[in-house]
């Protein structure tokens, strides 16, 4: 009866283990997509210097916001600063080409690569709480 018991617990925690890692990979998948397509979109964003420092409306439009609602919800603080410090780059990828700034530039450049980097450094967090989990 106490090794039933015992086996009933160990099977109880691997299946909450595995609904917490499937709850935050389907968190992390849902900010990641948000956040490529809104990047993705304002990289073929018409110049409209009006719309400088303006990118958080856009970005509301790609469910960004709702996306990072949701991973405060299952991550870890790190991972939410991550997730903030990408968004923020990708508000600024933003105001680079509203004011015109073209791919060939060295500012198109720097703030793709800054929206890349950032990214790049969530993802591998996000690799690494998923194992953790």
């Amino acid at each position: 009866m106490v090794s039933t018991l015992i086996a009933d617990r160990l099977r109880w925690r691997r299946d909450a283990s595995e609904r917490d890692r499937d709850a935050l990979r389907a968190a992390f998948t849902a900010y990641l997509t948000a956040l490529a397509r809104a990047r993705d979109a304002f990289s073929r964003t018409e110049p409209s210097p009006e719309r400088v420092g303006k990118g958080h409306i856009a970005i509301v439009e790609h469910d960004v916001y709702a996306a990072q609602q949701q991973l405060a919800l299952v991550a870890q603080q790190p991972i939410l600063d991550m997730a903030s410090r990408a968004t923020l780059s990708v508000l600024d990828f933003h105001d680079v080409v509203v004011v015109g700034r073209d791919s060939d530039t060295a500012e198109y450049v720097h703030a793709w690569r800054a929206v890349r980097e950032a990214r790049q450094v969530l993802v591998d967090e996000m690799r690494t709480a998923l194992r953790r989990t």
